[in-house]
């Protein structure tokens, strides 16, 4: 069945690891080219087998995110990472009949009067290599590997050392339910990685931070290797002078709260015009005390991924304001003030926003991915 490829990550054992993953590629290759063409039968089958996958293992899945977030609500995991997952599954085996459908095209005359005809025939890349984020380890794993897996294409998988437990369990369902030849899975730290982007894929899809996705880039562009890339970026909110601070606050507190922040469409900082400032800053509040009467040994909250991402994000909140100003972090909810105090086993954090009257603040460069929120000011519509 499948090829388990848990590497040693001792800096001697590169090059035979590298190895290893090149054996790996040329047998999917390999494998592909005595395939062609993939049927719609051989399509359907595997975007089932995956669908399976989610399907009768879900609760495993559910747990193994948990223990490694040391804390993931159930409802959420099943809500953002199996359910939205099977559907990306559903959605694929729905159409896939009329996504392989030849595309006829006009020719240029006179070739039209010859009796030629000319028509679009999707083919498959070949062999796809995937890598992975932690937030939403399962979802951004199965997410694109539906449209892989539909497109007829082979692939090799790279999910994050961050997640290692749910990294581990996917490698053992993904060997149980497919052959080495069509998903292999590379699990390893940022060396194998590194090694994983430098393969010759016929496609290479990464999804992360954009710091790391410049490395995968550069290296895939030694093997001209065609390049997608989801990473994250800047999601500030504007709220304008006649907005609705209720639904803005929910809106708000949701996307900071829900997977205590760790989403890349979470909202980092907020500009509120002057005159709504403390209005605004107090409808947030009462919509984290709605929303979430009470953070200490709630289940539905999630945890910090781990120890060094809430190390970074205590320090931002320690961090001294432009001029030598301090500035003051609210812990929302504000029910939650009388056990404000996290012990120091504990990787919860709870929301917290910041005011601040200086839009230059460097740490609106910091607050993403975390439950750290600040509100900044602004005075004339020119910030627009």
């Amino acid at each position: 069945m499948g090829t388990p490829m848990a590497v040693d990550r001792d800096d001697q054992t590169l090059m035979a690891m590298r190895a290893a993953m090149l054996d790996v590629l040329d047998a999917q290759h390999e494998a592909f080219r005595k395939e062609a063409p993939v049927t719609l039968e051989t399509r359907l089958d595997r975007l089932r087998r995956g669908t399976a996958i989610l399907v009768d293992h879900q609760d495993d899945l559910v747990e193994a995110m948990a223990a490694d977030f040391a804390g993931r609500p159930q409802l959420m995991s099943k809500f953002t990472d199996i359910a939205s997952a099977v559907k990306a599954f559903k959605f694929a085996q729905k159409h896939l009949r009329a996504w392989m459908k030849p595309q006829k095209r006009r020719l240029e005359f006179p070739l039209g009067l010859l009796g030629a005809k000319a028509r679009i025939e999707y083919q498959p890349k070949g062999v796809v290599g995937l890598i992975s984020p932690w937030n939403f380890p399962v979802n951004l794993t199965f997410g694109p590997l539906a449209g892989i897996l539909a497109a007829g294409n082979r692939v090799m998988i790279k999910p994050s050392e961050i997640t290692p437990q749910t990294s581990d369990l996917m490698e053992r369902l993904f060997t149980q339910y497919f052959s080495g030849e069509e998903i292999s899975v590379v699990t390893g730290g940022a060396d194998v990685g590194q090694a994983f982007s430098a393969l010759p894929f016929d496609h290479l899809l990464f999804t992360g931070a954009t710091s790391v996705g410049r490395h995968v880039m550069r290296a895939a562009a030694e093997n001209l290797t065609p390049v997608t890339l989801e990473l994250g970026g800047k999601s500030p909110v504007l709220v304008s002078g006649s907005a609705d601070l209720a639904q803005m606050a929910e809106r708000v507190v949701v996307g900071k709260m829900m997977n205590a922040g760790q989403i890349c469409l979470a909202p980092d900082y907020m500009l509120v015009p002057e005159a709504k400032l403390a209005e605004a800053k107090q409808a947030v509040a009462d919509a984290a005390a709605r929303l979430y009467p009470t953070v200490k040994s709630n289940n539905d909250y999630t945890s910090i991924i781990n120890g060094r991402h809430k190390a970074r994000l205590l320090a931002i909140s320690r961090m001294p304001a432009p001029r030598g100003r301090r500035l003051r972090w609210s812990i929302l909810p504000v029910n939650s003030s009388r056990t404000r105090k996290i012990p120091i086993f504990c990787r919860c954090i709870w929301c917290r926003m910041c005011v601040t009257i200086w839009p230059s603040c460097k740490k609106k460069s910091s607050v993403r991915f975390c439950p750290l929120c600040l509100m900044t000011m602004w005075k004339t519509p020119s910030i627009m």
